[in-house]
């Protein structure tokens, strides 16, 4: 059969392919839609779409070629051939980009069955936009979208179905990078403008994103930083370069880390998931590296005592006698004249500057009940034996600042309540604050204790709260 007879009606009418089938019974002509998707592409955080290769299946029934006289189904695959019929005019709403596949022939083929029956499939490369929600990402689960409608002719003309049996087939092997495939469910809708209405169908595809990359890349690489981070609290107080360089490292990595997962993705108004976690654990480092400065404070503030120069302060046996005997006594705070030497008050007067403080393991080791043994680390010049008075040292810029710390270690006693007006308790004026000070030694070292059993504790209980918190969400 000539297909100039299969598109010839009657003797004197010729099929007009503008016309929809059932044009001449007033009704509106149903076309069944199917789609079989060949390859499903990875959707785009940044870009929010996903690239879909799929073959486009359309069923409809031509009403004047009932009465043809065909006795086996035609296969048409010339373009050309095809634009002769009447074919329903789609398109796709939420496609950003379409591509028609010509590879090694066009993707196109219409078959006409001997009862009017004509079937239409295309193979099109489209893009589709999806719309995501990113404040659970990455734990999230997104809603992506297939919709496709009538362009021209209203719900009068022409009205889109759903296949009645599987209307939406997936390729077997198919499997996303990111993401599973929970449901594909198929659903109908209506566009309304201003002209009429015009038929849609709407596939709705529900997806879950696969935590494991990211579980790999973000999650456990942070987490073993936060508990690097926490070997600071098992190093010695005066480790101060280890544990400030410890404390640094780990900050300014977390912080990198999560840098580089920011960059890769959308700016949004709001806070994602990732960004609580990344966020928790650069707290969970600063905290560390607080925890050391406030440490290092309580174990060496008052350690500036110890000496003035270079070297130590030389406490005599009278006043290690003392801290055995009796209560530890202080010089009273009377009016010093300037030609008072500081020497015959026990203080070393070298002009230069501190080079070193006495560590906390040497304060434990030599501090014994409230004295302190500090004469076996350095020599101490001392007064003239003769009773005289020692040479007055030159004033300078220095001496201000020796005497605002021997003011500090007046106000320390008299906080006390030690006080002595005996010009011979000169050497045993700071007998009164070792034992503060292994106080202090020890505090600060409790308090890296704790913090070995509290950080690891509160952030096992953050990751509880945080995984049921986005588990329960994402159900």
């Amino acid at each position: 059969m000539k297909l100039d007879q299969l598109f010839r009606i009657g003797d004197r009418e010729q099929y007009d392919r503008r016309q929809t089938p059932s044009a001449a019974e007033g009704t509106a002509t149903r076309v069944h839609i199917e789609m079989y998707i060949r390859s499903f592409g990875s959707i785009n955080p940044i870009h929010m779409d996903y690239t879909v290769d799929l073959y486009l299946r359309q069923r409809w029934l031509e009403l004047r070629f009932l009465n043809n006289s065909l006795t086996r189904p035609i296969d048409l695959n010339d373009p050309i051939l095809v634009k002769f019929l009447w074919k329903p005019e789609v398109y796709f709403p939420n496609a950003k980009e379409s591509d028609f596949q010509y590879v090694t022939v066009p993707n196109v083929m219409l078959r006409i069955h001997p009862d009017g029956t004509i079937l239409y499939i295309l193979r099109l490369k489209l893009t589709f936009s999806c719309m995501m929600d990113l404040s659970s990402f990455p734990l999230d689960h997104q809603t992506c979208y297939i919709q496709v409608a009538s362009f021209v002719k209203t719900t009068r003309e022409l009205e889109l179905v759903w296949y009645d049996d599987s209307p939406i087939k997936m390729y077997k092997r198919l499997k996303l990078p990111q993401f599973q495939i929970k449901d594909i469910k198929t659903e109908t809708c209506r566009q309304s403008f201003h002209i009429g209405n015009y038929s849609c169908l709407q596939a709705v595809f529900e997806l879950r994103r696969n935590v494991g990359y990211h579980l790999v890349q973000s999650y456990l690489p942070t987490s073993l930083i936060v508990v690097v981070s926490w070997v600071s609290f098992w190093l010695d107080v005066d480790a101060i370069p280890s544990r400030v360089t410890l404390g640094v490292t780990t900050l300014l990595t977390v912080c990198s880390e999560s840098t580089s997962f920011r960059d890769k993705m959308p700016t949004v108004s709001y806070v994602k998931a990732l960004d609580i976690w990344m966020g928790s654990c650069t707290a969970f480092v600063f905290l560390a590296l607080v925890e050391f400065t406030v440490v290092n404070h309580l174990a060496r503030h008052h350690r500036r005592y110890l000496f003035w120069g270079s070297k130590y302060v030389h406490l005599s046996s009278s006043a290690r006698e003392c801290s055995d005997a009796a209560p530890p006594t202080c010089y009273a705070k009377t009016p010093r004249s300037p030609s008072t030497s500081w020497l015959s008050v026990g203080v070393i007067t070298s002009r230069r500057r501190p080079t070193k403080l006495l560590n906390v393991t040497h304060l434990e080791a030599d501090v014994e009940g409230n004295g302190i043994t500090a004469g076996a680390h350095s020599s101490t010049p001392s007064a003239p034996k003769d009773g005289s008075e020692a040479p007055e040292r030159p004033t300078s810029a220095r001496d201000g600042e020796i005497a605002a710390d021997r003011e500090g270690v007046e106000d320390l006693c008299e906080s006390r309540g030690v006080y002595s007006t005996d010009q011979d308790a000169n050497e045993e004026k700071l007998s009164c604050l070792p034992s503060r000070w292994k106080k202090e030694a020890v505090l600060a070292k409790r308090i890296d204790k704790i913090c070995r059993a509290v950080f690891p504790i509160m952030f096992v209980l953050f990751n509880i709260v945080y995984w049921d918190y986005y588990e329960v969400l994402t159900l």
